[in-house]
């Protein structure tokens, strides 16, 4: 019932009906409409529109909705990205001038600024996922490559008809400013582009996979206006805002090192009444693993971690998963998924803090005197070779 009503809501709010598309009798190839996408968005020095992305992984329990405001401006190209942009939604507007980039938090009027940006700065930014920045991007190279899966058909929405460009990749997906990332697990990626016929400007971006095909990523564009006149040019620069905003304080946070004593906690377990303190398990290697429930690295590394729990049954190691940032429910529904074999406590933010995470998942090795061998990602050959080392 639940996918059925999202599945409508996704009709409903875009207009889309994936059973409304046809077998495209243009003629052409879906390179071509590509190309001509791609030169479209390429003779635009300005670019704004209103932007709606739905996230559905219901395999992974997981739904999201964000909508708001980009422009781009592209009229110079010597900055690191090569455009500037200012991007709004309901809590920030977050601003690139070419030089510096920063973040305006409209909820507690707070300025976030980045004098020195690089291009690592502007990979992640969620607002560029499946955007028009992308696939200005990375159109160019989807046309070269004559090795990816390219269909062309036709759609109706609203008694309209548009292209549907179809585009699978193997084994990694596109991120926001427009470059490949590998993926550990092995699928296929669906790639769905619409295309008005008459502007050839996009209208959505849905993205699929093979392996959970009830999981799906949508973008919409709305009011796309280009070429259109100039943003003022002081809301470009962050001492505009400086009378309304206040600088956010800035808060350094650092991994827990190798030789200190790892801090000692007591924290309830998720699923009981029980608690457990690290003191309870001095004289046992212990790992620590903080995690999130939406995090596809969290989710690939329960069976490696379940493993090395089989392999060191017999000896004093112990795996205790962190959970600072999901409800109880939340993380039973991972659990149910999931099936880890460690246990989880639930941490209030203020053990993950005295250990310095930033990022999931994070682990900690500790030795049987409570002193961190280790702190970082995960690394199958690594931890095993640790893991022997402190059980000597």
């Amino acid at each position: 019932m639940r996918l059925f009503f999202i599945f409508i809501t996704f009709i409903w709010k875009t207009g889309f009906n994936p059973y409304s598309v046809y077998q495209s009798k243009s003629g052409i190839s879906a390179n071509e409409i590509l190309q001509k996408l791609s030169d479209k968005l390429n003779s635009c020095q300005t670019i704004s529109y209103t932007y709606f992305r739905s996230i559905n992984y219901f395999s992974e329990d997981y739904h999201n909705e964000t909508s708001g405001t980009t422009y781009l401006d592209y009229k110079s190209n010597e900055t690191i990205l090569g455009f500037k942009y200012q991007l709004e939604d309901k809590q920030y507007k977050m601003v690139f001038n070419g030089t510096e980039n920063f973040d305006l938090n409209q909820k507690d009027k707070t300025i976030k600024i980045n004098y020195k940006p690089t291009l690592n700065d502007f990979s992640s930014l969620s607002l560029f996922l499946n955007s028009i920045v992308t696939l200005k991007n990375v159109l160019p190279v989807l046309i070269a490559e004559k090795n990816l899966v390219k269909t062309l058909s036709d759609t109706t929405i609203a008694n309209k008809s548009f292209y549907l460009v179809s585009v699978i990749l193997q084994n990694k997906t596109i991120d926001g400013l427009g470059t490949f990332t590998a993926t550990t697990i092995k699928r296929n990626f669906l790639y769905k582009i619409v295309i008005d016929k008459g502007s050839f400007l996009p209208l959505h971006v849905i993205q699929t996979n093979n392996a959970e095909p009830t999981d799906y990523m949508l973008t919409s564009f709305f009011n796309i206006t280009t070429n259109t006149s100039n943003l003022p040019e002081l809301s470009w620069y962050y001492s505009t805002y400086t009378n309304e905003y206040k600088p956010v304080s800035e808060k350094t946070t650092i991994l827990i090192k190798k030789n200190t004593v790892a801090p000692g906690w007591q924290l309830p377990y998720f699923a009981t009444t029980d608690s457990l303190s690290l003191n309870k398990l001095k004289g046992k290697v212990v790992l620590l693993e903080f995690w999130i429930k939406n995090c596809g690295y969290c989710i690939a590394a329960v069976p490696k971690l379940n493993a090395l729990i089989k392999k060191y049954s017999n000896k004093k190691f112990q795996v205790i998963g962190i959970n600072a940032h999901d409800t109880k429910e939340e993380i039973s529904s991972f659990y149910q998924r999931n099936n880890p074999i460690f246990k989880t406590v639930y941490d209030n933010g203020l053990v993950t803090d005295k250990y310095g995470i930033d990022g999931f998942p994070t682990l900690v090795l500790i030795d049987k005197k409570g002193i961190v061998i280790y702190s970082g990602n995960y690394n199958q050959g690594q931890f095993d070779k640790l893991v022997q080392n402190a059980l000597q």
